[in-house]
């Protein structure tokens, strides 16, 4: 039998005074949110969400409540959950029209906006507890779409990475450890990247990215050869001595170049195993080595690598750094997880799909979404 929708009781008659504490309620969400969305407007597509046959069908699956969702009574405030996802992606779309109360004001009474806010909304409620039961929400920016999708599918992978190896589920795929253990520790990075952000600390997720770049490339030089992830790990562990002892190891003394950088060569010495012909142990070396990565993405990544390295090295402290350079960070940062996401499904042979939800999909569309704001952006400042 299917249950009868929480909303359509009479409440009123069975809990006196609802309908003044749901005005005081929906008050207090107006002030709360008003800096990000126009408030009566915000309430408005809350009430449609709430009331709506697709998210009735959603709520049990994804909230936790007694009695109804409008007394939100229980572990979950529905009502506080909608109106930052609402009040954060109106925000996100705003950005590029932010001075222009004219196109502000026309996009506010489209019909069509107002669909795809409340679809939206939908959406992210549907995949909400892959937020919720990994990240504290004590950020909003974790709302904006381009931080929530990448949020989803980083800790989706994650959780299924540590259940096949708890389940000693082995993949066929050729040099699987280094395989997983370099997604493990670009899905982590990301993880770290994500929350600097939402702590207002893009200096440090810089530095992140510059990281992330580095590993994407590092995984696709190596990918099927064991010996070169053996000669990789054989390295890792030179530079884990040095930097435990400040002395470099005897056997790596033995084998450094002469007339060679010892730290350049302690980081990537490693790159002979793939015919490395250039010699000056740079990570410019490991993308020109790389097959995996076509030209022009290698030039913008390596672009972007560069520009992350003054950030890297604590530059940023002596400058500014724009409001919005959390979407150009995200966005390539985004485009790597694309890599990873593909390279999980390819290991496990398992799908990124969430409860009805392609989350490479998902991803995909924001990340293009991003760039396109970034853009916007970019154009607007003349920069």
């Amino acid at each position: 039998m299917k249950p009868r929708m929480p909303y359509m009781e009479n409440l009123e008659d069975i809990f006196p005074g609802l309908s003044q504490f749901n005005d005081n309620r929906n008050g207090m969400l107006r002030t709360m949110f008003g800096k990000y969305i126009k408030p009566n407007f915000m309430i408005r597509v809350k009430e449609e969400i709430i009331h709506s046959s697709e998210f009735n069908e959603l709520m049990p699956q994804c909230y936790s409540f007694n009695l109804s969702p409008i007394l939100a009574l229980g572990v979950d405030d529905i009502d506080f959950d909608i109106c930052s996802n609402l009040a954060m992606i109106n925000y996100y779309l705003m950005l590029s029209i932010s001075d222009n109360e004219e196109l502000k004001s026309k996009r506010y009474k489209s019909d069509e906006y107002k669909t795809e806010l409340r679809n939206r909304v939908i959406m992210q409620c549907k995949l909400r507890q892959l937020i919720q039961n990994f990240e504290e929400r004590n950020f909003l920016l974790a709302f904006v779409p381009i931080n929530f999708s990448m949020h989803c599918i980083v800790n989706f992978m994650l959780d299924k990475i540590d259940k096949n190896i708890k389940a000693k589920n082995r993949p066929a795929v050729l040099n699987a450890n280094f395989k997983i253990n370099t997604l493990v520790l670009m899905l982590k990075t990301i993880k770290s990247m994500l929350i600097l952000i939402e702590c207002n600390d893009c200096g440090n997720a810089f530095s992140l990215l510059r990281t992330t770049i580095e590993a994407l490339f590092v995984y696709f030089s190596i990918y099927d050869n064991e010996g070169i992830a053996e000669e990789y790990y054989k390295f890792m562990g030179y530079r884990e001595m040095y930097e435990a002892t400040g002395q470099y190891p005897n056997e790596f003394e033995r084998i450094v170049p002469l007339d060679c950088n010892k730290q350049n060569y302690l980081n990537y010495g490693w790159i002979d195993k793939l015919n490395n012909k250039y010699h000056k142990y740079v990570f410019s070396e490991v993308v020109a080595c790389n097959t995996k990565i076509d030209e022009n993405e290698k030039e913008s990544y390596l672009s972007t690598y560069k520009y992350c390295c003054k950030f890297a090295h604590g530059n940023y402290l002596n400058q500014g750094i724009s409001n919005y350079s959390f979407i150009w960070i995200l966005h390539i940062a985004g485009a790597i997880l694309v890599n990873v996401a593909r390279q999980f499904a390819h290991i496990f042979q398992e799908s990124t799909a969430y409860n009805g939800v392609d989350l490479e999909e998902y991803l995909i569309k924001n990340v293009e979404e991003a760039a396109k704001i970034f853009n916007e952006l970019k154009q607007q400042s003349g920069k």
